[in-house]
């Protein structure tokens, strides 16, 4: 269900005295906000079959450039957005999936990854709720290092080559600078585990 219906729905019950207003904000709340390491799913409307015999090697991580996750889950719900991910991870560490990973997430544009371009193809994207000028809490940090664990240990295992930033894979090189500031040191024990690539920061070229 959409943002806005959800929305108007808690309007109507609360007008019928079956919820009150406080209890609609709640609701609507913790929809965006299941809890620390909990994943809720709400279906995103971008996305598509990745092509056939696609390998998922690689996760981008994205900033949402947003203080929010509900503003960022509302504008992947928007039908005129065009744009989603597989996963919204909230600075209290909730997840929110939008795209089931099977399927191609429309997050990455214009990239290129040594040479291979379309990289939303053989990817899984990340949103983190930032801004961009803000400290990432650390227990959004946890949930990012739990959720790409996940991924590289059972979901794909021995197939991630790579974690990149949406900054290093974008082109032209300097469309994008997120996600700003992230303290990729959090995935430095997973990256040494596992022989997985950290690729973040400007490139002089893919």
């Amino acid at each position: 269900m959409k943002g806005g219906i959800l929305i108007r729905s808690l309007m109507c019950f609360c007008v019928m005295g079956m919820v009150n207003p406080v209890q609609a904000q709640k609701m609507e709340e913790e929809r965006y906000r299941p809890g620390f390491n909990k994943v809720s799913f709400i279906p995103g409307l971008h996305f598509n079959p990745r092509p056939a015999g696609t390998v998922v090697d690689t996760i981008i991580l994205h900033h949402t450039a947003s203080s929010t996750t509900s503003s960022c889950v509302r504008w992947f719900e928007n039908p005129e957005s065009k744009v989603s991910a597989h996963y919204v991870i909230g600075k209290d560490g909730s997840i929110i999936q939008m795209v089931n990973t099977f399927y191609r997430a429309w997050h990455a544009g214009n990239s290129v990854i040594d040479g291979r371009t379309n990289v939303n193809d053989y990817s899984v994207g990340i949103e983190i709720v930032n801004t961009g000028s803000e400290p990432y809490p650390s227990a959004q940090v946890t949930a990012v290092r739990n959720i790409v664990g996940h991924l590289c240990h059972y979901r794909y295992k021995g197939q991630i080559k790579q974690i990149a930033s949406h900054e290093y894979i974008a082109v032209p090189q300097g469309r994008k600078n997120d996600p700003k500031n992230y303290p990729w040191d959090s995935l430095s024990d997973l990256s040494q585990e596992l022989g997985i690539r950290l690729l973040y920061g400007k490139t002089d070229g893919n």
